[in-house]
């Protein structure tokens, strides 16, 4: 069987695969003699199959080996031994218990923001040593990034990294995951610090928001947005986040090399500055109960979980007491609010239209007629109300999937104050009926 988890690799023990990519599979292994866990990478054996392609695949391994044997820094983890002539060649680093950054990069699993914020502090540690050593990654994202149980950062697979020192033959063309590659990257230019600084860049985006920047539907129309479109600005996909870390990633995220931060110490010093100004944090418990509050509205029945949380931090919650004009006539509006508890009253040209009660929008119009943005009504709380506020503009640029659940919500929120609004001016109609003399 070809996904068979062998027995043994080496004088290593095996207990089960961690995981596999294109060039090989890595299996959790023991060392007997140390008594410790150890991660074993061993190659595919059908890349073996041909003679020339097997060299060239053992001349990768062994490029790897030398450089990954350069690196003792606290948060990239060791390699502690290696056996390029076996069948097939495999090499062996320390265990990490924990999982990489790409099970953290989804809207429903999004890390605290003083957590990412130190994740991309001890990554941009980490570079700046391996700048020092000559070398730059050229694959930095999620899955090559391990988060501890423990909380500590891991940077794994230097196995296409270029070494700037060296004269050995390595990897050419296009290295690296489309998704995070650098623009000087696709352009195959020379390649320095500034490359792996703009794919972590691309990695502190997705933790922050669940979304990658510049993704398109191939890979060549990633490539070709990494190179020519400017980023959505994060905290308009989340809106918690200060405007500081906005400057912060959308420097890093800058077309141009020198426009991002000159050195890794200057991408340490502004995260160290960002991280000092936070406020306290919100609980995870508050998290769970505006979760769980949004669950239980008739709005979101078609909405699923990863749709929720990613509408969680798309939005601003906002409480207001009885009294406040949430929504003015005539005022020009980019935004609608779904009202979350209590109730507000619709009122037009002084008139009293409606009450609305908790699970519903309003001013929703704006984004349905964006050609029309000036508010057609008064929104104003009739009682001590809590709102979701969600920017036109930050829906247009959320997933596809958030954009469709709405689409679909308003569409049967609409029908059914249609549907309201006929019955009323049925029974209108009937009141006001002449009586029948026959």
């Amino acid at each position: 069987m070809a996904n068979a988890v062998p027995a043994t690799i080496g004088k290593y023990r095996i207990e089960r695969e961690l995981g596999r990519g294109a060039s090989g599979v890595v299996y959790l292994g023991l060392d007997g003699l140390r008594g410790r866990k150890v991660a074993v990478k061993q190659m595919h054996a059908h890349l073996l199959a041909e003679p020339a392609q097997a060299a060239r695949h053992r001349r990768q391994l062994r490029q790897e080996a030398a450089l990954a044997a350069q690196l003792r820094h606290p948060n990239i983890v060791r390699l502690l031994d290696a056996d390029e002539e076996a069948e097939p060649p495999y090499l062996v680093f320390e265990y990490v218990d924990g999982q990489p950054l790409s099970h953290h990069a989804r809207p429903d699993a999004l890390l605290p923001l003083s957590q990412v914020l130190d994740i991309a502090f001890k990554c941009g540690h980490a570079l700046a040593y391996a700048e020092r050593q000559g070398l730059v990654h050229r694959d930095i994202k999620p899955a090559n990034i391990l988060l501890a149980s423990d909380g500590d950062v891991k940077l794994v697979d230097f196995g296409a990294a270029l070494s700037t020192r060296s004269d050995a033959t390595q990897l050419a063309g296009l290295v690296g995951s489309p998704s995070y590659m650098s623009p000087e990257q696709v352009r195959e230019e020379s390649l320095t610090h500034h490359s792996d600084m703009f794919s972590l860049g691309v990695v502190l985006y997705e933790l922050l928001t669940g979304r990658r920047p510049f993704d398109g539907e191939t890979d060549f129309a990633t490539m070709y947005r990494i190179g020519h479109d400017e980023p959505t600005a994060p905290g308009l996909l989340r809106a918690s986040l200060p405007p500081e870390v906005d400057a912060f990633v959308l420097q890093a995220l800058a077309k141009a090399p020198q426009d991002r931060f000159p050195r890794w110490a200057d991408w340490s010093d502004a995260l160290g500055a960002l991280s000092r100004a936070l406020p306290r944090q919100k609980s995870q418990d508050t998290e769970t109960e505006r979760f769980t509050c949004l669950r239980t509205l008739p709005f979101f029945a078609g909405f699923h979980d990863v749709a929720l949380w990613e509408l969680m931090r798309l939005g601003s919650w906002r409480r207001a007491p009885r009294g406040t004009a949430l929504m003015t006539e005539g005022a020009p509006g980019d935004s609608f609010c779904i009202l979350i508890e209590g109730q507000v009253g619709i009122r037009r040209q002084g008139w009293q239209l409606c009450t609305l009660d908790a699970g519903v929008t309003f001013g929703e119009m704006t984004y349905l007629r964006p050609e029309s943005p000036l508010r057609t009504a008064t929104a104003v709380a009739e009682s001590e109300v809590l709102v979701l506020k969600v920017r036109n503009p930050a829906l247009r640029g959320a997933s596809e999937t958030l954009q469709s659940c709405f689409d679909k919500a308003f569409i049967k929120l609409l029908v059914g104050r249609l549907v309201a609004t006929n019955e009323q001016v049925a029974e209108w109609d009937l009141v006001a009926a002449p009586p029948d003399d026959s």
